[in-house]
């Protein structure tokens, strides 16, 4: 019997015209006055920026009670609020003397979309108190909370999938953002005009395989009488006639013997021999310190595939890429993350900084949702 064919409804992307509300909310009876240029900036006089800045955190609050608009706050209160543009030409002449102010429209707008508040730096006012770092775009408050009184809960940047990215930055501006107690949030826009957003964070994966400094004098040596039938093969080690293996996270069975792949033998090696670790496998003992089993994750696209457990027992929690070989744009990044997680493993760039291996990871997410 054939199976029956599936049906799917594509998702309907969003679409943002101009001059056409996206709310269903009711137009008010009078229409609402566009907002004016006052030197160099936009405006919107009370009382309808009182309402917009107190139940929306739109704008910066000015001394005559009007708001100050950003580009991005213009179409929000457009498409959202009823609020006219400046002009029939305003958007053109915008894009004219800023590109990104697409981006940042669309990306503003999904922002928001969950009941999030959203504010740009440049309308964090000074006696607020909050420190905001110089790469952050914007502030976020959940839809709970009191913007002019409450901490924000994260900070925000925003890039196309073409840009590229300077892995160390990301992981301090990661870094420092969550110092403070914050979500740090990354929201990246495709050609498509659909935004994808990323919640960054400092993992620490470990494990509980054994150690090397578990093992007895007793115990080395007899790893050291096993290594010493190895055999060489293209890439890595056999150990013929191997019965009982001591150590599971390095080697795998197989052929009634234990192989070893390249970077399993040498940094096997050392151990054995009291030898200091090969700069170029640092990384993979600073994982190995930490108690997890390493394999191969070339199938998904990364260096290893990264087990807390014995194989056998769970699947790998982490993908660990180095960041000599992590993405170099965005469009790349997404990628990755999104193999990882179809998978239900968590994307890891490692990264050296003050000589420590760093673990920067990186989710898709909702705020507000997940």
């Amino acid at each position: 019997m054939a199976r029956q064919n599936r049906k799917f409804t594509p998702r309907q992307r969003t679409t943002r015209p101009l001059g056409t509300p996206l709310t269903s909310n009711l137009p008010p009876a009078q229409a609402l006055h566009p907002p004016t240029m006052r030197n160099g900036n936009w405006f919107i006089d009370p009382p309808l920026s009182s309402r917009l800045y107190q139940k929306s955190g739109l704008g910066m609050m000015q001394s005559d009670e009007s708001i100050r608009l950003t580009s991005e706050e213009i179409l929000f209160c457009h498409w959202h609020r009823h609020v006219p543009l400046p002009s029939e030409s305003w958007f053109r002449d915008s894009v004219s003397q800023d590109s990104d102010v697409i981006a940042r429209c669309v990306v503003f707008d999904t922002a928001r979309s969950g009941g999030e508040i959203l504010i740009p730096v440049e309308n964090i006012p000074l006696k607020w108190g909050l420190e905001v770092l110089d790469s952050t775009w914007a502030l976020r408050w959940n839809r709970e909370q009191t913007f002019s009184k409450e901490t924000p809960v994260a900070h925000v940047r925003w890039a196309w999938t073409t840009d590229e990215i300077d892995w160390m930055e990301m992981h301090e501006w990661t870094n420092a953002v969550n110092s403070k107690g914050m979500a740090a949030e990354f929201f990246v826009i495709d050609e498509e005009m659909d935004v994808t957003m990323y919640l960054l964070g400092l993992a620490q994966p470990h494990g509980e395989q054994q150690l090397w400094d578990s093992f007895s004098s007793e115990q080395r040596q007899e790893l050291t009488e096993l290594w010493s039938r190895r055999i060489a093969r293209d890439s890595g080690w056999y150990i013929p006639g191997v019965t009982e293996w001591l150590w599971d996270s390095i080697g795998v069975e197989h052929l009634s013997g234990r192989h070893l792949r390249e970077e399993e033998g040498e940094w096997f090696d050392a151990l054995l021999n009291a030898m200091p670790v090969p700069s170029h496998l640092e990384l993979y003992d600073d994982l190995m310190s930490r108690g997890v089993l390493l394999r191969p994750g070339f199938k998904f696209g990364s260096r290893w595939r990264v087990y807390a457990t014995p194989v056998g027992d769970a699947h790998a929690p982490w993908l660990v890429q180095p960041v000599e070989y992590a993405p170099e744009t965005w469009e790349a990044a997404c990628l990755a993350i999104r193999l990882s997680e179809g998978v239900n493993k968590t994307w890891l760039c490692a990264l050296h900084c003050k000589n420590v291996w760093h673990y920067l990871q990186m989710q898709r997410w909702l705020p507000g949702r997940t």
